[in-house]
């Protein structure tokens, strides 16, 4: 009976009974066939088969002492017994022995006894002249799937057209060209603030990143993310620069919401692992709220930062001065910030069909900061979805009970996969882009990485941005000046060459 995820229930843990194989000793005198140094050729096997009289006779010998065979071959008998008979028969001892992690769930059992090195071993009188050895059969393994119960490292199918990690997403923003001429991010050290990094996954594990998670104040459990924002997120990134030194900042306390970390916290603690990229796909909506439920009551702007922001706002411009590229999304609709700050790099989004056709995505944001003058949101484009569909369009690894693994995007509840996008996806996308360019150079400012990227985007003429972010006035079209993706999508290898150049 399979459990409420659909996977068998495990098998016995500690199995009792042992299998064993057992060699009759061969005809004329020759070692037994399993003492040989190396395999005999096939015209000498002939003085090793088993002779049916003195199998009958071993059998029968076996039967008295409690010994179940349990089958012939041409060459050896099979057989089984309790732990306790093994042991007394071939006055031995027997240890409890794991099989690999990543084979165990895979195999006729977990665990399995069998003689350590140096055990006692005796031949028993009682079986005769006729037995050679018994040796114990390791319990094998099923090659119907080389990943354990859980998500699986192959992507699910999905009706809808959609991207796939790592090849889609770095073809279409021209990385996997970086890639061949051996740029990767390597030696680029990057943060990125999130939900949480459950990088056990398959997915990640597969692929090696290098990968470790730090919990922000109050967050626990680094190899869990009950939402599955971060995990996915990160696949993004490392999708463009799978080669850097990936340091996760989690948030979120699972067991205690309550103790979770703020976005300033996390910040804080990013910028105290000294990385040259950070990465954050959140932020606050600066529009006129309902002061009792904090909701939206209007697309209207604010026109000042809040107070309670300020903290947060001087630690970002710190980290930029000091040499960080810091890099957040726009928003799906909301009045970013901090994605709107002048030193941010803020990353929109542009939708790419299966003609390879761009246009803006009418899921992201786009508009004029009313607190930084002269400041229009984004600066440059990474891949996502549209509206109509809730900008599901990259399929991203989660684990397996994460929330955003219930969502009805195509694929199963618990599977470990969700497709979804937004200017989530975008950000990482362009931190990773950033890395690129780093490994390049290393003395890169920020400020030179944003005209860098600037000058080698691919533009966009065709839709418009999402109007919930323009305060009524309706979506910005992609040919504006300044446009709905900013700047347009990101190019990594026309970037790269302009470093080069």
């Amino acid at each position: 009976m399979a459990d409420e995820f659909g996977y068998p229930p495990p098998r016995s843990d500690t199995p009792e009974t042992v299998r064993f194989a057992i060699t009759l000793s061969p005809r004329g005198g020759a070692p037994g066939l399993s003492k040989l140094a190396s395999a005999p050729q096939a015209g000498g096997l002939g003085v090793y088969r088993i002779d049916a009289e003195r199998a009958a006779g071993l059998r029968d010998r076996l039967a008295k002492l409690g010994i179940e065979v349990r089958g012939q071959g041409r060459f050896a008998l099979t057989a089984c017994c309790s732990r306790a008979q093994f042991e007394k028969l071939f006055q031995t001892r027997l240890d409890l022995f794991n099989c690999s992690p990543l084979h165990a769930p895979h195999t006729q059992a977990g665990r399995f006894y069998f003689p350590n090195q140096g055990a006692p071993w005796t031949t028993p009188e009682a079986l005769g002249s006729d037995f050679d050895d018994a040796y114990i059969q390791w319990p094998h393994q099923y090659f119907n799937s080389m990943f354990a119960p859980g998500p699986s490292g192959f992507p699910p199918d999905a009706t809808d057209h959609h991207l796939r990690v790592p090849s889609d997403v770095a073809m279409l923003l021209n990385a996997a060209r970086v890639h061949r001429v051996g740029f990767t991010g390597r030696g680029v050290r990057v943060a990125m603030i999130d939900t949480g990094f459950a990088h056990d996954h398959p997915h990640f594990q597969r692929h090696g990143y290098d990968t470790d998670v730090t919990l922000a104040p109050g967050a626990d459990f680094k190899d869990r993310d009950g939402h599955g924002h971060g995990t996915a997120e990160s696949a993004n990134l490392l999708a463009i620069a799978p080669d850097v030194e990936f340091h996760g900042v989690k948030l979120e306390n699972e067991d205690n919401p309550d103790q979770s970390a703020t976005l300033l916290e996390g910040f804080q603690a990013a910028v105290d692992l000294k990385p040259q990229v950070i990465s954050v796909s959140l932020g606050y909506d600066l529009v006129v709220t309902d002061p009792a439920s904090g909701m939206r009551i209007s697309d209207g702007h604010l026109t000042r930062l809040p107070n309670s922001l300020r903290a947060l706002e001087t630690e970002i411009r710190l980290a930029v001065a000091n040499g960080i590229a810091v890099v957040f999304s726009a928003g799906n609709g909301q009045v970013a910030f901090p994605g709107m700050m002048p030193e941010v790099i803020s990353a929109g989004g542009v939708h790419i069909d299966r003609s390879g056709t761009m246009r803006a995505s009418d899921y992201a944001s786009a508009f004029t900061s009313q607190v930084y003058s002269d400041r229009h949101v984004p600066d440059f484009s990474g891949l996502v979805g549209l509206a109509a569909n809730n900008a599901r369009y990259i399929m991203l690894p989660v684990e397996s009970s994460a929330e955003i693994d219930h969502l009805e995007d195509g694929t199963r509840t618990h599977d470990g996969w969700t497709v979804i996008s937004g200017t989530s996806a975008a950000a990482p996308q362009i931190a990773g882009v950033c890395a690129l360019l780093l490994q390049r150079d290393s003395n890169l400012s920020p400020d030179d990485m944003k005209e860098l990227l600037a000058k080698s985007a691919n533009k966009v003429v065709l839709g418009a941005a999402n109007p919930a972010s323009n305060g009524d006035r309706g979506g910005v079209p992609a040919d504006a000046t300044p446009g709905a993706t900013g700047h347009g999508l990101v190019d990594a290898f026309e970037a790269l060459r302009l470093v080069s150049s």
